[in-house]
């Protein structure tokens, strides 16, 4: 048994599209977003713990989560879930939502901030992981490299129709070998019910690029965190990003990795408390 807060869940309609939504709490809107192998649920404990000071909103992205997806909709990619934050964020009718977005998402958040900044009052993003604004050669070199290692096996395993030992590796290759088999059972259903994504997720459409002087030149304040012990495949994009928005409130956080959000969601909440506060950032 799955032992998940419960939330108040509805169905958001959103020109052609139904979102999956969870919309809990009151007070200024904070709007959660999920990365690879997640959806909604993801959020539930972060939103359970803010829900008493905050509107704490969480939906699953297109092509994620159980439910169907139109056949005819957008490809997958970055740019497609950017346009449709915006287009939840019109059909929710929040005013400007602080955003937090965790990894695959942090892109898609970017996107959105330098396309439609009127929406959005600030951005938290935990390990951005598309590097198009890095541009020192070591950095691009070390990034690389471990992106490589990182998601050569996991290629190979989808490659062949191995969905669920390419889920597996890829959670292993970001929180560390056998870590898949080491989180709560929560986790573990959540990742399966998403596996059906990682083939499309792997042969995305081609991110749009976000250039240094894109991300120095956003209206939104955002705020840049990464995991002391993460890989250089996330460190290297997060830390470029840090440097390139500039200002203060970007750091790493001590002793987590690129699955702190899953591993400790208290611990993550009440980072995003302080951040909402002004105390980070």
């Amino acid at each position: 048994m799955i032992d998940l807060p419960t939330l108040p869940a509805h169905r958001l309609t959103v020109g052609a599209d139904v979102f999956d939504c969870t919309d809990a709490g009151s007070g200024s809107p904070v709007l959660f977003l999920h990365g690879a192998l997640g959806d909604l649920r993801t959020w539930r404990r972060q939103s359970a713990a803010l829900a008493g000071r905050f509107r704490c909103i969480a939906y699953t992205q297109r092509y994620f989560g159980t439910a169907p997806w139109r056949a005819d909709g957008p490809p997958f990619g970055t740019a497609t879930h950017a346009a449709d934050l915006i287009a939840v964020c019109e059909a929710l009718g929040a005013g400007p939502a602080a955003v937090v977005a965790w990894s695959y998402a942090g892109h898609a958040a970017l996107l959105a901030a330098l396309a439609r900044p009127d929406l959005f009052a600030r951005m938290l993003v935990y390990e951005p992981g598309v590097p198009s604004w890095v541009t020192a050669e070591e950095e691009l070199e070390v990034f690389g490299r471990d992106a490589g290692a990182m998601f050569g096996p996991v290629f190979e395993a989808a490659g062949r129709g191995d969905r669920e030992e390419a889920m597996r590796r890829l959670i292993d290759a970001s929180g560390g070998p056998g870590h898949f088999d080491r989180q709560p059972e929560e986790c573990r259903a959540i990742q399966r019910d998403n596996a059906h994504s990682l083939p499309p997720l792997l042969a995305q459409e081609p991110p749009p690029s976000i250039t240094c002087a894109e991300l120095a030149s956003l209206r939104v304040p955002v705020t840049i965190l990464w995991g002391e012990r993460s890989r250089p495949v996330f460190t290297v994009p997060s830390q470029a990003a840090a440097r390139c928005i500039g200002g203060n409130g970007h750091r790493p956080i001590p002793g987590a990795g690129h699955l702190w959000p899953d591993q400790d969601p208290e611990g993550f909440a009440a980072v995003v408390e302080a951040w909402l506060d002004g105390m980070a950032g």
